[in-house]
């Protein structure tokens, strides 16, 4: 479970940080070729993760991403990011330009705008994406088992999935397994609730 976590929390945070950047520039910072640059991003939701997993596994593997954590983190980021810089995008999209225009006539940069007044007004976004990127690491068992081929640094689906095989079935573990892997999804969604819906229906309502 610390594996799982450190995995998914760690890609979450790149989403976040990736999704909420790219977001902003392509709502408010509109520059020669933007739409262009967008549709690529929009057209990276229709590529399969697992059309992905040869190359970029023998790319990592020989920079050290494979049996090293930031590998799969790597990984479970790139494949979260395209959906969640949709989203923040449209939601920057639904704010209205006048909240820029006025921070840099006060004198505040882009940087001050995006940091003390986009990124406040964006939270129910940011938690939505956040979340998902977490649910969608801490749930994946391909990347984790291609990646992740040390049995130290098993995530918990890796973990779960071992305990089968075809001569024998440890069902009262594997059951206590999946139990104990519901928890912090569950808890994420309980704690959250409130942002999510508003996040995900402000961010796909453009």
């Amino acid at each position: 479970m610390l594996n799982s976590a450190l995995v998914s929390i760690g890609s979450a945070v790149i989403v976040v940080v990736v999704s909420a950047l790219a977001g902003f520039g392509f709502a408010k910072l509109p520059y020669p070729g933007s739409k262009a640059a967008f549709a690529v991003v929009v057209a990276g939701i229709s590529v399969p993760v697992a059309t992905t997993i040869l190359p970029n596994y023998l790319n990592l593997s020989h920079v050290g991403g494979v049996g090293s954590y930031w590998g799969p983190i790597l990984m479970y980021a790139a494949g979260a990011t395209p959906f969640s810089t949709i989203l923040m995008a449209n939601f920057f999209r639904s704010l209205p330009d006048e909240l820029v225009e006025s921070g840099i006539a006060d004198g505040a940069g882009y940087g001050r705008v995006f940091t003390e007044i986009m990124l406040p007004l964006s939270m129910p976004a940011l938690v939505t994406i956040g979340v998902l990127a977490f649910l969608g690491a801490w749930n994946d068992l391909l990347i984790g088992l291609l990646f992740l081929p040390d049995p130290d640094m098993r995530t918990i689906s890796v973990g779960i999935a071992s305990l089968e095989s075809v001569r024998s079935s440890n069902l009262d573990l594997v059951l206590t397994g999946s139990l104990l892997s519901a928890i912090p999804p569950i808890a994420a969604f309980i704690a959250f609730q409130r942002y999510l819906v508003s996040g995900i229906t402000a961010g796909i309502s453009k």
